[in-house]
């Protein structure tokens, strides 16, 4: 299970996130969800460049859009 760490909701299977530097002194990277996205970037966290996308079920780059 993987939960945003700004609204702390549930990501759905194959849901999208990014992760997120927070602007403490000690940076850690965290998951936020695609909807929480601006908050982040307003709040002045950074965003951590991954060369694979990611989801919350944790495949990368695997699964497919189907209908």
């Amino acid at each position: 299970m993987t939960l945003c760490a700004l609204c702390r909701r549930n990501l759905l299977a194959g849901e999208r996130f990014r992760f997120w530097q927070s602007a403490e002194a000690r940076p850690v990277s965290r998951v936020v969800c695609h909807l929480c996205e601006p908050s982040a970037a307003h709040g002045g966290w950074r965003r951590t460049e991954r060369a694979d996308r990611e989801n919350s079920v944790g495949l990368r780059g695997t699964v497919r859009r189907v209908a």
